[in-house]
């Protein structure tokens, strides 16, 4: 009796909690039917979108996925109990069993051809359909093969094929969503090394407005559907519940992962690699996952063809002995240009201070194409004529990745050589890592890095001592001047203000070089991210460009207050070198920016799309010297710097500015030549492959090399 007491208590608080967790679930679920929907509402109403036939058919489509999902969440298991046993739902178990990878990758699909650019292919649901599923073959199977894969270990691990199924599918969602969301804030998808900067994301993500678009919307209530749909209807079992059971399924897990561990990283070598300049393409054509999984082979740091201690050595010795990569016939037409203008050559002075500025997101549009506005966007940089060196720097990433540019500007390194989506200030930095700070502070120079936001962004807190910086000055220790705002960040005006109440604050004998990462024109650029500031500048295009409009308006204060920084520092008596370049391109309206490339730049072709990846640069002095204006490639600033400087330069830096004579430009996914000619990178001349391998020989026992990395290369005085 008291046993049996017992077993109903029992059995009471199983049932109570039972009845708990379906009220907790449908409450979660309703709740995130309403996030989505609200969401759609928000964005519909803002972006000001008019009723039409198309916008009727997408309504209905999302109306009819709610009314779905809530028979399912309300009336699923009583659905299910009605067709209890019976054969079709026994038939239906397996169909869907087979179905689950490939209804996922189908909505997964969808997401990420929403996701970007807009392409006038996936404005209507049966296109947005036939965009999904337009995949070459192999492609096709290559995705398939890998949702299955995951689908397999869900499985194994969850044991019930429901859970499994519904995990899936929200797992997958989840990152295509990821994705789509990354797109929209920086215009190049997520990849797979961004996970290791996700702190730094996590730091500016606020500063972005999270909306869905009606076509997002279709998917993602269809996934919601679909999930609640295997839940209650999907009623296969890997096997009973048991202790035997939970140790055989663990056990073909165990095998399962370490098979696939020995067994990934040859199966990736023989598939073709993700090409960078069109990421975005790629990732919508050849599939979000299968892209995604290949860039796992980016996380081995492949030795580069001939490498070898003894190779780097008699690269070393080269450099050493004066061999000089550029031919003799260079040498002759650089010596009869130095003869004809000798009466304009200039007294090398080396400055006492040196100013590197790298001004976020800073872009001369205006070298790209003509821009309709009301104003000049960068007046007084386009106007400097005297005493610089200026032109356009090819950085290595677009809308976002700042570290990547600044690593390249800093180290002499080259993104080029390292995997796709990595940020090396996160992944690959060694103390001591060798390169400009380094450089200078072995020379005398006291070393100061600056940035107006939080000091563990990219890492930079614990990258900067290991590069030879002396001190670090973030938002945490910027003190209470010079904090004027511009929308949410420190103004480009406060910042130098900074930089001159620096040189004010040094002894009157020191040497000091300062690099400064400026905040003020970070996006986001929509109408909420303004938070006061009023844009001057007006585009006088038939459609509305309110993003470029307000990021415009940010380059142009940035202009001026580079001019009150020279304009100071003019005035000074000590030699002064300030340089000045930006990170990357802004991430705004695709459809302004396209105008200005000449088409999408997702359409572009490989030569073409390097003008994305350009910024404007500019190395003054407020002494005599002189004016030239040349393209390169941000690898090269910091070696250039040193030798406008007239200061020693290590090996490697030597061998920088040889290279730069042949190759002034290493863009993403090619190169060009002195002479203007453009090359990717799989289809190089014998001579320039040559070059590019002795540089990452070098650049790989800079970063990699564990025991034998020769510091006489890339150091003064070892």
């Amino acid at each position: 009796m008291e046993n049996t007491k017992e077993n109903t208590d029992l059995n009471m608080g199983r049932a109570k909690n039972h009845r708990w967790k379906k009220i907790l679930g449908i409450i979660l679920n309703i709740a995130l039917l309403l996030l989505i929907d609200g969401l759609l509402v928000y964005t519909f109403i803002n972006e000001g979108n008019r009723i039409y036939k198309g916008t009727i058919i997408k309504i209905l489509l999302i109306v009819t996925g709610n009314i779905l999902f809530l028979v399912l969440l309300f009336w699923g298991e009583k659905i299910c109990s009605a067709i209890k046993n019976t054969t079709f739902l026994k038939i239906a178990d397996v169909i869907l069993l087979l179905a689950t990878p490939g209804i996922v990758f189908m909505l997964v699909q969808m997401v990420t051809w929403v996701s970007g650019y807009k392409n006038k292919a996936v404005s209507t649901f049966k296109g947005l359909v036939k965009m999904s599923l337009l995949m070459e073959q192999p492609y096709l199977t290559l995705n398939l093969i890998i949702y299955a894969i995951f689908f397999i270990i869900l499985i194994i691990l969850f044991r019930k094929i429901n859970i499994a199924s519904s995990a899936l599918c929200y797992l997958f969602i989840i990152l295509a969503m990821v994705n789509y969301y990354v797109m929209e804030f920086r215009g190049e998808p997520f990849q797979l090394l961004d996970i290791v900067g996700m702190g730094t994301a996590a730091e500016v993500v606020g500063e972005y407005s999270f909306k869905i678009k009606l076509m997002l919307g279709i998917p993602l209530i269809y996934a919601l559907v679909f999930g609640e749909f295997v839940l209650k209807f999907q009623k296969l079992e890997l096997g009973k519940k048991s202790r035997k059971n939970t140790a055989a399924r663990f056990g073909v897990l165990a095998v399962i992962v370490i098979t696939l561990c020995f067994t990934i990283r040859p199966i990736l070598q023989k598939l073709d690699a993700v090409t960078l300049w069109q990421i975005n393409r790629i990732y919508k054509e050849q599939g979000y996952i299968s892209s995604l999984v290949k860039e796992i082979k980016y996380f081995y740091i492949e030795q580069p063809e001939g490498y070898s201690v003894g190779k780097t050595v008699e690269l070393a010795q080269e450099i050493e002995d004066g061999e000089n990569i550029v031919s003799e016939t260079d040498k002759g037409e650089s010596e009869e240009s130095v003869d004809n203008t000798a009466a304009d050559t200039f007294e090398t002075v080396t400055p006492k201070n040196i100013i590197l500025i790298m001004n976020e997101s800073l872009t001369d549009f205006e070298s790209v194409g003509k821009i309709k506005s009301n104003v000049e966007i960068l007046p007084y940089i386009r106007s400097l004529n005297k005493n610089v060196k200026h032109g356009q720097l090819h950085v290595p990433t677009f809308g976002a990745g700042t570290a990547r540019s600044e690593y390249e500007a800093l180290t002499g390194n080259s993104m080029s050589f390292l995997p796709s989506g990595s940020v090396p200030y996160q992944l690959y930095v060694r103390d001591p890592e060798y390169g400009l700070a380094d450089i200078l502070k072995s020379q005398g120079y006291y070393t100061i890095a600056m940035h107006p936001n939080k000091a563990h962004n990219w890492n930079r807190a614990s990258v900067y001592p290991c590069m030879g910086f002396d001190e670090f000055i973030s938002l945490e220790n910027w003190g209470e001047e010079h904090r004027e705002l511009l929308r949410n960040y420190v103004s480009d005006k406060a910042t130098f203000e900074k930089i001159i109440s620096l040189y004010e604050e040094k002894d009157a004998d020191e040497k000091l070089f300062t690099f400064c990462v400026t905040m003020q024109n970070h996006g986001g650029y929509t109408v909420e991210d303004r938070a006061g500031f009023e844009p001057t500048v007006k585009l006088g295009y038939d459609t509305e460009y309110p993003l470029a409009e307000t990021y415009l308006s940010l380059a142009r204060e940035s202009d001026s207050a580079f001019k009150e920084l020279l304009e100071y520092f003019e005035k000074v008596d000590e030699p002064t070198m300030i340089v000045m370049f930006g990170d990357h391109w802004p991430k705004i309206e695709e459809e302004f920016m396209a105008k200005l490339l000449g088409g999408n730049r997702q359409s572009l072709g490989l030569v073409e799309s390097q003008q994305s990846y350009t910024t404007p640069y500019v190395i003054w002095t407020n002494y005599p010297s002189e004016t030239v204006e040349e393209d390169f490639s941000a690898n090269y600033l910091g070696s250039y710097m040193l030798q406008l400087a007239g200061l020693e330069m290590p090996g490697y830096n030597q061998f920088l500015m040889n290279l730069k004579e042949q190759l002034p430009i290493i863009g993403v996914g090619a190169v060009c030549d002195k002479d203007g000619n453009w090359y990717a990178n799989d289809a190089l001349p014998d001579d320039y492959k040559k070059l590019m391998t002795d540089y990452n020989i070098l650049e790989y026992n800079n970063q990699f090399e564990k025991k034998d990395v020769i510091e006489s290369l890339f150091t003064i005085g070892n």
